[in-house]
């Protein structure tokens, strides 16, 4: 059960009319008054008295009774009157209050409590946790009825009025929808234990999800096993994870299971016949990385219940793991009841374990990986990443279908950090994996899965921090792999931002102390708009004042959006706008029905007739691509964009390899989708009325990618990651008909690494000073502030190099050379040293050289020859290098860049060729570092220097 806030947290006027659910679930809207100091009235008979206030008949009459918290969430009312009271449209929360709408829930209308009667509601809105509150209000949303608090620290299991209707609150045994157990009336004993209750047994777990492929019917899945010859009831038992025993859970008669011979059905009694079998769904949520499952007998308390049985299980032995591709769908007893348990690949809950154990296997633990891997090339390549030597003879690689694909020789010893190649692999499809497997004993791993071919191949790699396979352009088979890296320039903007939203100004919306603002795109139409979206499902319209962002009087504290169905809370991640004036939202799961479950959604939302009084907004339209994104519950679709036709076409995007028509498509446009999980942008075409039509997937050069805006000025595409790529933005043009990176940028200067997940770029029309406005959204609401602003330089249509061109970047001041330049003769191989640079550059690029890390903190000179030209004094990095500009002016050709020490010695050079002038794309910028030597140099100190694309075209 969820815990909430402290009941004396903030309170925050509500200015927008709530929508609340229903109990019966009959949607009823309310309009919560804001208060902003005092408390509403209490006007219970009981506290009446207290606070001096005169209670109303019916709000006398009718009395919280009795909470419970654990394992259920509902609340009793009683009516203490002498008449029928209608409680139509009253409302109840927990410690939330009138703080959150969300957590607000009306009772259904024509629901009539009679005198001495009782009525229990399953509260539904949100979780009673421990110390938590149940409050009671008027239809008006601010009278309150009544309300209690149980102790801090514990569940209220139950907690009632001892006597009914006017009594104090204790701990009481549950009663739901009848008196109380008051006085010293005993609470009626727990069942006996079974005398045969050692015979039960824990036969198979699973962790997988209710919406995982594989899963029984339902998630966390437990069996038991009556191993014994006597039927042994199970009534009065408890459950729980890993945790203690405190923590452990009764179960329920409605949690039970059994197998009909078709399927799994609700049990009808607490009896496991002998040799018979009982699947529930545990009553604590499991872990795919490892947890256990602990089963005790009945008693008052966690001292005096019996321990029956307890079984752990590893990193995605019981079902999928973050950590690494597992194909096990649960962890079962092999042979069937017995204490030896295997990973199965698949589940037999509620029968006899035979037929999963046929697939059983043990998870392959060795530091001998899939390094590299092509269905193309027919190859794979094993890497030893431990100390010592490992011996795989007769080891073997399995494909999707469990087809033997190559046999490693007898006599192989791998010894440490070398590489063992398979060369004559065949049959590997598009989509499919890899499976290393152990033949002596069975114990495999999944090495790798992917969906389309590689461009060359798949290679491990560490990016970021995190280990993944990417698709890579050169194969290195026996080799170090050529992973994909970034070479960032210099953010061309400012290098200063400014907080631009008033403190905690989206805090506390969604009860979590966070903003959790996630998205955020001007509007075409009017760029003084600007459209803020909240994962919680609240969409702001907002507007500079005084250079802080404000909602505008209709949208204060955001509109709730529901799905097409009405119902529902968006995970609402990105926004943007469509020529039709409508706001489209990418969501990955229904925060409110479904929170575990995947479902990628793009919606769309008519925001022209929002007035004060609106209290939702329901998705006109809504297309669900949850089967073009793969991904886990929390890591699909974050930001979205809309991409005209016209640039498509003018750009030279092509599908298939064939360009693209607008006429294939009967959108004027397509809308790109950014992925968390793999950093793919996916392109749809998204028609009323008809199914959405995925067009292609191109790579934002990231491995998670959080947003992707058009920048109609630049002609380019912006991706964006977040603080774990250290806040990197890609601008990405069209080349040879696909998206390439084209400039990778650093996070401003002044900017810390934020959890930055959404990012706006003003258009040129607002351009003043030369610059543009560029605003970011901040999902971890650092310091209470989830909006910043930073610049662009404005691209210029009336520069010498044409229309398009970018405004010249203003640079750092450089000194003049004070030494050099080197003569002709002085330019040998003998003093080529350590400096390499780009093979290929532009006139006007800047361009990032490597110099060497041990001249890391001196001045040196740099010089571009053959007439020399100096390109200033500079302060090598930490990580080796300087950044120069190459001249707008300088002829195309080869050319040499020569870096000489401040006493004119010449500390190495390289050749470089210089193009045409550099193409409009915003700003000047180094291009990627192409040469190996480069890569390996950069990748060496610290500098990652190659961007790839990873591409994937439907019909």
């Amino acid at each position: 059960m969820r815990s909430h806030p402290s009941s004396h947290a903030r309170v925050r006027a509500l200015v927008a009319v709530a929508a609340v659910a229903s109990l019966a679930a009959v949607p009823v809207l309310v309009a919560p008054a804001a208060f902003a100091v005092e408390p509403p009235a209490i006007v219970s008979e009981i506290e009446a008295a207290v606070v001096g206030l005169e209670p109303t008949s019916a709000g006398a009459a009718i009395v919280i009774n009795e909470v419970n918290s654990d394992p259920g969430d509902w609340i009793e009312l009683t009516n203490i009157g002498s008449d029928a009271v209608d409680l139509s449209g009253w409302l109840l929360a927990d410690n939330a209050r009138l703080t959150d709408a969300t957590h607000l829930q009306s009772i259904a209308a024509g629901t009539t409590l009679q005198p001495g009667g009782f009525l229990k509601l399953d509260y539904t809105a949100a979780g009673l946790g421990k110390g938590d509150e149940a409050n009671l209000y008027l239809p008006d949303a601010t009278t309150l009825v009544d309300t209690t608090t149980w102790p801090a620290g514990t569940h209220a299991t139950s907690w009632g009025r001892c006597a009914d209707g006017t009594g104090d609150f204790q701990a009481t045994t549950p009663t739901p929808g009848a008196a109380n157990v008051c006085g010293t009336t005993p609470p009626p004993p727990a069942p006996a234990l079974d005398p045969n209750w050692d015979d039960i047994e824990i036969n198979e777990i699973a962790s997988l999800n209710d919406d995982d492929p594989g899963n029984p019917g339902f998630g966390d899945a437990v069996e038991l096993v009556n191993t014994g010859t006597h039927d042994v009831t199970i009534e009065g038992w408890y459950q729980t994870d890993s945790g203690a025993a405190t923590g452990a859970s009764p179960l329920t008669l409605a949690d039970l299971t059994t197998w009909d011979g078709d399927s799994l059905e609700p049990a009808g009694s607490w009896i496991i016949p002998a040799g018979g079998y009982v699947a529930f769904s545990s009553k604590k949520g499991l872990s795919g990385e490892g947890d256990a499952v602990k089963i005790y007998g009945p008693g008052a308390d966690a001292a005096t219940r019996q321990l029956v049985d307890e079984q752990a299980y590893g990193d995605g032995d019981a079902g999928v793991s973050d950590t690494y591709d597992s194909d096990a769908r649960a962890f079962a007893a092999c042979p069937d009841a017995s204490d030896e348990f295997w990973r199965v690949t698949e589940n037999s809950f509620g029968q006899d374990n035979t037929s999963s154990c046929a697939t059983k296997s043990r998870r392959l633990d060795t530091p001998v990986v899939l390094n590299e891997v092509s269905n193309v090339g027919g190859k794979a390549e094993l890497l030893n990443t431990g100390s010592g030597s490992v011996d795989i003879s007769g080891w073997e690689l399995r494909d999707a279908q469990d087809a033997v694909v190559h046999t490693i020789p007898a006599g192989t010893v791998l010894a440490a950090g070398a590489f063992y190649v398979a060369d004559d692999i065949a049959g590997l499809d598009s989509a499919d994996a890899l499976t290393i497997r152990r033949a002596e004993d069975g114990a495999s791993v999944i090495a790798h899965t992917w969906y389309e071919d590689g461009i060359a191949s798949y290679s491990r790699c560490d990016l970021f921090g995190t280990v993944s396979y990417v698709e890579t352009p050169t194969a290195t088979w026996g080799a170090a792999n050529a992973c994909p890296g970034l070479s960032t320039e210099t953010w061309p903007g400012a290098a200063t931002v400014s907080v631009v939203d008033a403190v905690d100004a989206f805090t506390d919306l969604d009860a979590n102390d966070e903003g959790d603002v996630s998205g955020a795109a001007f509007d075409p139409a009017d760029p003084s708009i600007l459209w803020v979206v909240m994962n919680k499902g609240r969409l702001f319209k907002m507007h500079a004042v005084n250079g802080v962002y404000e909602s505008f009087p209709e949208w204060v504290g955001g509109i709730p959006l529901r799905f097409a169905d009405g119902g529902g809370e968006l995970d609402s991640e990105g926004v943007t706008i469509a020529p039709d004036g409508a706001v489209y939202i990418t969501s990955e799961r229904d925060n409110g029905r479904a929170k575990d479950t995947s479902s990628n959604k793009i919606a769309r939302f008519d925001v022209s007739a929002v007035t004060a009084t609106t209290t939702e907004l329901v998705a006109t339209r809504e297309w669900d691509v949850n089967e073009f994104v793969t991904t886990g519950t929390n890591l699909g679709l974050e930001g979205i964009t809309y991409v005209p036709d016209a640039f498509l076409v003018a750009s030279g995007f092509e599908v298939d390899g064939t360009a693209y028509a607008a006429s294939d498509y009967v959108t004027p446009g397509l809308f790109v989708t950014a992925v968390e999980a793999t950093g793919a942008l996916h392109f749809f075409s998204l028609a009323a009325g008809a199914a959405p039509v995925e067009v292609k997937v191109e790579s934002s050069g990231f491995p998670w990618s959080m947003d992707v805006a058009y920048d109609a000025d630049r002609g380019a595409l912006w991706a964006l990651c977040d603080d774990g790529c250290g806040g990197v933005y890609n601008l990405l043009d069209v080349v040879d008909g696909d998206f390439e990176v084209a400039h990778s940028y650093a996070r401003p200067a002044g900017m810390p690494n934020l959890n930055n997940e959404g990012m706006a770029v003003a258009p040129a029309s607002t351009c003043a000073d030369g610059f543009q406005e560029v605003v970011w959204a901040d999902d971890g609401d650092t310091d209470g502030h989830s909006l910043r602003a930073g610049t662009l330089p404005c691209p210029s249509t009336d520069e010498p190099g044409g229309p398009g061109e970018p405004t010249p970047t203003p640079t750092p001041t450089q000194g003049p050379s004070t030494s050099g330049p080197a003569s002709d003769g002085q330019l040998t191989d003998a003093t080529r040293g350590s400096v390499d640079a780009p093979a290929t550059a532009a006139a006007g690029q800047t361009v990032t050289l490597f110099v060497g890390t041990q001249y890391a903190g001196d001045t040196v000179s740099v010089w571009l020859h053959s007439t020399p030209i100096s390109l200033g004094t500079h302060v090598v990095s930490a990580a080796g290098t300087v950044t120069v500009t190459l001249p707008a002016g300088v002829a195309p050709g080869e050319h040499r860049l020569v870096v000489l020490d401040a006493d004119g010695n010449v500390i190495g050079w390289t050749e470089v060729t210089v193009t045409g002038p550099l193409a409009a794309t915003g700003a000047d910028g180094a291009g990627l570092a192409a040469t190996a030597g480069l890569a390996a140099a950069l990748i060496g100190a610290g500098v990652l220097a190659v961007v790839l694309r990873r591409r994937r075209a439907h019909a």
